[in-house]
């Protein structure tokens, strides 16, 4: 199987093929059968999605809990998805400085220290944009107590797929790196953040 940059978040559905005992039955769905991509996203991909595409996006993918309506299940889907890019982005920019073979240049640099730790999700999802839902999935649950569950209720699962362009992601990292290097101490940290931030987007 060929390399792809793929992230898959949080994918609680117990309607994969595993030979689990369910405490549920689907009894309504957008689609007839579970698409691929939901159970497989990387074969999916190297099914469905031409390769020029994979070099040029990455994908993120969240399914919900259960929830009491389909809509309010989808949204949220959506907008966990979205979110998951910011966060995956920003816990990869503070890897790379933590760790980086230069050193930490945060150690001696509280200011900058203290945007890392409470701001740097903020700036990293407000510079991210064209993050699109590129495909959704949901199913209606019937939980049934003689099948396990805690209580008979319907609860709706929803499973959204985010696409984003990697020039939009190296923007993100353009921006976020000309923040930090504002807050660096003096110029040699600077150039520090910035050489790491320029490899750390090139790795990402």
């Amino acid at each position: 199987m060929k390399m792809m940059t793929v992230l898959i978040l949080s994918l609680l559905f117990a309607s994969c093929s595993r030979s689990l005992k369910k405490d549920y039955k689907v009894v309504d769905a957008s689609k007839k059968e579970i698409p691929e991509w939901v159970e497989d996203l990387a074969e999916w991909l190297d099914d469905e999605e031409d390769d020029d595409e994979q070099k040029k996006h990455r994908y993120y993918i969240y399914s919900t809990e259960p929830k009491n309506s389909q809509s309010m299940s989808c949204e949220l889907a959506k907008a966990k998805a979205a979110s998951s890019v910011a966060a995956e982005v920003s816990t990869y920019i503070k890897d790379s400085l933590a760790t980086s073979m230069h050193g930490d240049p945060t150690k001696k640099n509280a200011k900058l220290s203290e945007y890392i730790q409470n701001d740097l999700y903020k700036e990293v999802q407000t510079t991210i944009v064209g993050a699109q839902v590129y495909r959704n999935y949901w199913e209606k649950r019937r939980y049934m107590k003689d099948k396990g569950a805690a209580d008979n209720w319907d609860g709706f699962v929803c499973t959204a797929l985010i696409k984003i362009s990697k020039d939009n992601l190296n923007k993100a990292f353009k921006r976020t790196e000309d923040k930090l290097a504002k807050l660096a101490s003096d110029n040699k940290a600077k150039e520090q953040v910035k050489k790491i931030m320029q490899e750390a987007a090139e790795k990402y």
